[in-house]
């Protein structure tokens, strides 16, 4: 699984990137979240807004950071 977070590098970004990571970890200790800062990517994603959460690159939110049971129940779903 491809768990991303993408934007500009802002403090929004910074935090959700923590987040994902953080809960990523107590999901299962061997996940890994990329924090992407290119620009290009967001708009091959297609996104409009970030900071970007997307898992194997489908956006999952954008332009909102999520709490951590939202970021949990998703990653869950997708294991």
């Amino acid at each position: 699984m491809k768990i991303q977070v993408l934007g500009s590098g802002c403090k929004g970004c910074e935090a959700l990137y923590e987040r994902v990571k953080k809960v990523a970890n107590e999901v299962s200790p061997d996940l890994e979240v990329e924090y992407i800062t290119d620009i290009t990517k967001l708009v091959e994603l297609g996104a409009m807004s970030s900071p970007v959460f997307a898992i194997n690159d489908t956006i999952i939110t954008a332009g909102k950071l999520p709490d951590e049971e939202e970021i949990k129940s998703v990653i869950q779903e997708h294991l």
